[in-house]
């Protein structure tokens, strides 16, 4: 019988596979799609059964130690195996961690088992006489010096129990301590097992609070930089909790979102005294705090109606399909997701829905469970990982059908999928921007074709790509241009800044605030959008200057939040102290320089006093404070919310008849081939918030450039004047959706290191392009522009060069990257080390 292999994706870095044997003893290879613990250097690691490997390779291969799913129920189904083949290929990702995507973190990564000593191990360390077990037959048994290291370990350890992960770091280290530690269970000289939260206590959670040590003291920030480090993460997880009130205490679970390293960063603030901790009552998820009241399907208006006829029509055909649900805002896009995905519960079949940020909608998700209740599983970055864990398992099971998240839910083991919806599908967020690139809505795609399903794209400003697909007729164009209510879109007025001055600190000319003012003498709401979060932008010097920099970054300048008191980098997360005169000269005062929505909050509260104002961006928004502004605001317990690009979400406020855009022009500057699209549907979707209840709404755009297409037409609602526009001048440059970019960036802390890598992988490029090049005939399918500096030349300390790879056709540029992929990742080493990572269909290039 021939040695039987496995081919396993593991959790690193590597964009390679590894090929492990499976004990003769064993009666099978474990299937595709099982999880199994394989030892990874002197570690233990879980990965995911890519193949069974049909001939052996040369040398000695490790064996798998254990497989951690049941016969015949894999982790993985056949259909998201395929789909993660499918993504690690097109977006060049490692594999490894492409699979990491699609389960829960519990079930993979790092080796989680605990190992306890028992009383015969106790008696085996205690005398190194003939030790008799007799569960061996009553045979004498000496355990070795290495076994004897591996049970003293378990001796002295709290309650005799160490995580398997410490054996494996013991110095000097053991050699093959996971097949040693395998021997002494087998010999019940010690118990493994798993410690994936199963037995975490229900109701109970560590939570974190901010002492008063060093808070608001103004020379304490030399001590805290000291105590904290280089180390920016650890400075923003002390500055979340300290702007949370005096006494607040911050669940574990709240905190691991944004901090996914929560308890190494945590250590280094509890020691010296900056933060405390306590097991409190686990705080409820916040998506499912209560019940909402159950609720029945709207009268479809007939465009509602034409609609769902077509996509049933789809569904009956039982064949994959896409069709964009184009609809204006406040169409009523979401009442036909419900009445669609109600006819496939009635046949049985499941549901993902694909959101931009889950956090940002909780309206969504409450219309989902009142109108599906106990069915709706909803996925989000608030979650403990017990409770991933949970909902992953209920959807596998059935349980939940219907999935609502955001891009991570593509992954959702739903069975029998027939629908997947991505609302707002022109969303930026949906492509990742760090690890594996990859785009949510294209994978979504991808997914739908692979299990015959329905792919709905829903938005009010399609991207171009998603757009020219329709128009072209490879997707079906389903339009929604009326309003259910009796209100139509909002009148647009333009203010051109050039005429009308605004105020340096509301930002407000004269005729938005007479607007403003008779809005709130009305009893009615308003919405300020400013898409600048802080106090000020800079801080200048008022005698030489100078701008208050960020050290790691080649930025400007970094923004001052008030309510903090501190110097913010909002490239690369640095946070330090205000000084109190300017760094370059000694003596000059440090002025504010252009306004931030903190700034705007404070001064249009002082400017109209009967004013009851909010504030919703990053810095109020996290945790409990987002559902809390959007709670008091749409019960009317605010007349003014001020906010950044978070409000252009989808929110349904009835009460808002006046939307206020301060400076509606201000991302037409960014170095960037979708800075107009992106300015175009931040300012349609943010118009939409206005005159979606009875009243109706009106909007003042403020802006310099008046007269750019991207602010022209968006005051007169017309996507379909801006994307004329807009696509003539992508197709003169053979930009998407008439051609395909890839972006190769390379980064690294030495800047001639960064620039010679940069050449050579910018000269492996051109050759390949020319050899390309050569063979055709007419228009050159292939383009190289650079290798230059990024935009952002500097970002956290690390120099950024870029190359950009342009195609006219999708074969010759894939053909390219599976070239190029043997040369990315990390070369060199210290500080000479550089890294080359590359970005398909990058949805910014900055």
């Amino acid at each position: 019988m021939s040695e039987r292999l496995v081919s396993v994706a593991l959790p690193v870095g590597l964009d390679r596979a590894f090929t492990y044997s499976v004990p003769a003893e064993w009666a099978s290879a474990p299937e595709p799609g099982t999880r199994v613990l394989v030892p990874f250097g002197a570690r233990g690691l879980v990965g995911v059964v890519r193949d069974v490997v049909g001939e052996p390779t040369a040398g000695k291969l490790r064996r798998v130690e254990e497989t951690l799913d049941p016969p015949g129920a894999p982790s993985l189904t056949p259909g998201l195996l395929r789909l993660c083949e499918w993504v690690q290929d097109y977006y060049v990702a490692p594999v490894g961690e492409v699979y990491r995507l699609a389960l829960p973190g519990l079930l993979t990564g790092a080796d989680v088992r605990k190992a306890s000593l028992t009383r015969a191990g106790e008696a085996a360390l205690a005398s190194s006489r003939d030790f008799v077990l007799t569960s061996q037959g009553g045979g004498p048994y000496v355990p070795s010096v290495a076994e004897q290291r591996v049970l003293a370990a378990l001796a002295t350890a709290p309650r005799q129990e160490l995580a398997v992960e410490r054996l494996t770091s013991l110095r000097p280290r053991i050699n093959g301590v996971l097949r040693i530690l395998g021997e002494l269970a087998a010999r019940e000289l010690c118990t493994v097992r798993w410690d994936d939260g199963a037995d975490e206590a229900a109701r109970v959670e560590t939570h974190y609070r901010r002492t008063d040590y060093l808070r608001g003291d103004a020379g304490g920030e030399a001590k805290i930089q000291e105590i904290v480090g280089r180390s920016k993460q650890r400075r923003a997880l002390l500055d979340m909790l300290e702007t949370a009130a005096p006494g607040v205490w911050l669940p574990a679970g709240e905190l691991r979102g944004p901090f996914p390293r929560l308890r190494e960063l945590i250590g280094g603030l509890l020691e010296p005294g900056l933060v405390v901790a306590e097991e409190r009552l686990r705080a409820l998820d916040p998506f499912a705090a209560g019940t909402p009241e159950s609720s029945t399907p709207q009268a479809p208006t007939s465009d509602q109606q034409r609609a769902l006829a077509s996509l049933i029509a789809d569904m009956d055909a039982g064949a994959f399909a896409v069709s964009l649900l184009h609809g204006v805002t406040g169409s009523g896009k979401t009442e036909v997701y419900l009445q669609l995905i109600a006819e496939v519960r009635r046949r049985g079949g499941g549901a993902i829905v694909l959101v931009p940020e889950i956090a940002l909608t909780p309206q969504l998700s409450d219309r989902f469970r009142a109108r599906f209740g106990d069915t709706v599983a909803v996925l989000h970055s608030g979650l403990t990982p017990r409770q991933r864990l949970d909902a992953w398992q209920q959807i596998r099971m059935g349980l939940r059908p219907i999935v609502i998240g955001a891009r991570s839910a593509v992954f959702a083991p739903v069975a029998d999928l027939k629908v997947i919806v991505v609302d707002e599908e022109h969303d930026p967020s949906f492509k990742q921007e760090d690890g594996v690139r990859y785009n949510a809505r294209d994978v979504a795609l991808v997914r739908a074709r692979d299990e015959r399903a329905l792919a709905v794209l829903g938005s009010a400003t399609p991207a171009l790509e998603t757009y020219e697909q329709a128009r072209a007729g490879r997707y079906r164009w389903l339009r929604l241009d009326t309003r259910p209510t009796p209100r139509p879109l909002p009148k647009v007025e333009l203010v051109p800044l050039a005429v009308h001055r605004p105020d340096p600190d509301t930002l407000l000319t004269a005729r938005m605030k007479t607007a403003l003012t008779e809005t709130v003498a009305a009893g009615e709401q308003a919405i300020l959008f400013l898409n600048r979060r802080g106090f000020a932008t800079t801080l200048v010097c008022g005698s030489c200057g100078a701008l208050h920099q960020c050290p790691d970054c080649s930025a400007p300048s970094m923004t001052y939040h008030l309510q903090r008191n501190r110097l913010m980098c909002h490239l690369c997360g640095h946070i330090e102290g205000p000084p109190e005169r300017c760094r370059t000269c000694g003596e000059g005062e440090l002025l504010h320089g252009s306004a931030g929505t903190e700034r705007v909050e404070l001064a249009v509260s002082k400017e109209i006093p009967r004013a009851r104002v909010l504030r919703l961006d990053r810095d109020t928004s996290r945790g409990k404070g987002l559902i809390e502004t959007l709670t008091r605001f749409r019960n009317h317990e605010a007349d003014i919310l001020v906010g950044t690009q978070m409000l252009s979400k989808g929110h349904d406020f009835p009460g808002v008849t006046l939307v206020g855009i301060l400076q509606a022009d201000h991302g037409l500057g960014m170095p960037d081939l979708r800075a107009a699209e992106r300015t175009f549907q931040l300012l349609t979707q943010v118009s939409g918030r206005a005159g979606r209840g009875e009243r109706a709404g009106r909007v003042l755009m403020q802006a310099y450039a008046v007269s750019h297409p991207a602010v022209a037409l968006a005051a007169e609602h017309d996507y379909a004047g801006f994307a004329a526009w807009e696509l003539e001048k992508r197709q003169q440059l053979g930009n998407p959706p008439f051609g395909f970019l890839a972006l190769l960036r390379i980064s690294g802390p030495d800047e001639v290191a960064v620039r010679r890598r940069a050449e050579q992988l910018g000269a492996f490029v051109r050759a390949c392009v020319e050899g390309v090049a050569s063979k055709q005939e007419g228009r050159a399918p292939l383009a190289l522009l650079g290798p230059v500096p990024s935009p952002i030349e500097r970002v956290n300390r690390k120099i950024r060069w870029q190359l950009l790879i342009r195609a006219s056709a999708r074969p010759p540029l894939r053909w390219l990257l599976k070239q190029l992929r043997p040369q990315l990742g990390l070369d060199g080493s210290g500080d000479f080390k550089t890294s080359a990572v590359l970005d398909v269909d990058p949805q910014t290039l900055l």
